[in-house]
């Protein structure tokens, strides 16, 4: 009879050491649904992220066309007379000075219905344009596609009054699409081979000093 509790404390002993396995079994389990819900949310994001990306790059929105308060129209109207117009150009270099903004540009283009097509950018040496167009029948990707194309420009103008406008990207998407696919027209000097058959080319890169091009702004600075 004696032996009957120490039975008794063992079965106890033994029951309070399997006890714990059911709250290490319910944290695998939690681990395994966070992981679980983890792995779909990123799952999720990638495909909401792939959806705008083709909505945005093979179904695109028009573009937001600008347009200038009437103080902002006034300045550039300003500008743009100046530009035209030889005659008019002040003689101190602070007033031969004209700073054109991406809003005025941009405003420009939806001047002549180009706004919803077209946005430009300045960045440091370099004008980007945003450009949405129906893709040719002969497009290496998507022909008969409207999509949503990005050419970038590395432009400067050299001491001797030359102008150079080259290709350094067009993107599709983000993506960058090979030289071999776009004519091979990457870093080709767009104006030197335009200049000397466009007289007017010739006269409007005639009248500037200088040129500068930084981030939201372009700065000429025009001859006397």
């Amino acid at each position: 009879m004696a032996a009957k509790p120490s039975n008794i404390t063992a079965m106890q002993t033994i029951t309070e050491t399997v006890a714990p396995a059911a709250p290490r079994a319910r944290s695998r389990k939690k681990v395994v649904l966070i992981t679980l819900a983890v792995i779909l949310g990123c799952a999720g994001i990638a495909a909401a992220t792939g959806a705008l990306w083709v909505k945005h790059t093979f179904y695109p929105s028009p573009i937001q066309p600008v347009s200038l308060t009437a103080t902002e129209k006034a300045e550039f109207d300003s500008k743009l007379q100046v530009l035209g117009n030889p005659a008019a150009i002040p003689a101190d270099e602070a007033n031969r000075t004209i700073i054109v903004n991406e809003r005025e540009v941009n405003a420009y283009l939806a001047q002549q219905q180009l706004g919803e097509n077209v946005e430009v950018k300045f960045g440091e040496g370099s004008v980007s344009a945003a450009v949405i167009f129906q893709a040719p029948e002969d497009f290496p990707v998507f022909p008969n596609q409207k999509i949503r194309l990005r050419f970038t420009f590395g432009t400067s103008l050299t001491p001797e009054h030359k102008l150079s406008l080259k290709l350094d990207d067009l993107s599709l998407g983000g993506i960058s699409l090979p030289n071999s696919w776009i004519g091979d027209i990457k870093g080709v000097d767009l104006v030197a081979q335009n200049v000397e058959t466009d007289p007017a080319l010739q006269k409007f890169l005639a009248g500037i000093q200088s040129m500068e091009i930084h981030n939201g702004t372009l700065r000429l600075v025009l001859n006397k």
